[in-house]
């Protein structure tokens, strides 16, 4: 007896859940894909969270000491000024942090706080300090507040001061015998010339000796302009020091005097 075939007699009403469910099937996977290529996001790819980009992290980096336009006054050279930074975001990371004068000079360079240094500036001027977060390759990542302060030495004007009496001494002691006698005395400066990147000094020589001396400078760098008995010096950032000698000569014999010039524009 033949066996009857009951898939010929199936109707459409019957496989219309099949079918529905195998639309929905390919909408999801359609939508699936559609929503993966507009909204990249994360989970979809592991490689989003393997890394994260430093050169846009921030750091908080803050200069306590010194005060902003704190003004120091030393007695000499052993004093210094405070350093101190604070920061809680960077302890861990592996990077430094260097401290900069000026822009262009690292003083000291930290890697683990706490982050403390007595300074002691060679001259007094004026000096802004940054605190800059660097990597192994010295690339700067974050920087701290600029700080600016003043460091004035009085050694250095009481230096000045006794050469003046020393030279007033020896000017009247020698006046009435012909000998020469020299002073020099600033007059202008220290002034910045922007144009030039100088710091200069004008300094003129007070002479006394019979017959008037003739006066000599080891150095002018307005070659002459101001007179006999004036000269200017010009100091770059690149040799900010110079010791200026001037001699007075005459038939009666000779003097020497000599002044130490330092960077004191500030700039």
């Amino acid at each position: 007896m033949r066996k009857k075939n009951y898939n010929k007699y199936t109707s459409f009403i019957d496989r219309f859940p099949f079918i529905i469910f195998a639309l929905i099937l390919v909408c999801a996977i359609i939508f699936v894909f559609q929503f993966k290529a507009k909204y990249p996001l994360p989970f979809f790819s592991s490689s989003g969270l393997a890394t994260q980009d430093t050169t846009s992290a921030s750091y908080s980096i803050l200069v306590t000491s010194p005060n902003n336009e704190e003004i120091f006054d030393f007695v000499n050279k052993n004093e210094s000024v405070p350093i101190e930074i604070k920061s809680t975001d960077i302890e861990g990371l592996g990077y430094k942090l260097n401290l900069v004068i000026n822009d262009k000079d690292t003083i000291k360079t930290f890697s683990s706080p706490p982050y403390r240094y007595d300074w002691q500036p060679a001259e007094s001027g004026e000096y802004t300090i940054v605190a800059n977060l660097v990597d192994d390759s010295n690339k700067t990542l974050s920087s701290s507040n600029k700080v600016n302060f003043f460091v004035k030495y009085a050694a250095e004007t009481t230096t000045t001061e006794a050469m003046s009496t020393t030279n007033t001494s020896t000017t009247e002691e020698t006046a009435a015998s012909g000998t020469p006698t020299i002073n020099l005395e600033i007059y202008e400066g220290p002034t910045y010339s922007a144009g030039d990147d100088i710091c200069y000094y004008r300094i003129k020589a007070t002479v006394t000796g019979d017959p008037a001396p003739a006066v000599s400078f080891s150095k002018d760098d307005s070659g002459g302009v101001w007179g006999p008995l004036k000269t200017q010096i010009n100091l770059k950032r690149n040799s900010p020091n110079y010791t200026l000698t001037a001699k007075a000569t005459n038939s009666a014999g000779q003097a020497m005097n000599s002044i130490t010039l330092s960077w004191g524009c500030g700039q």
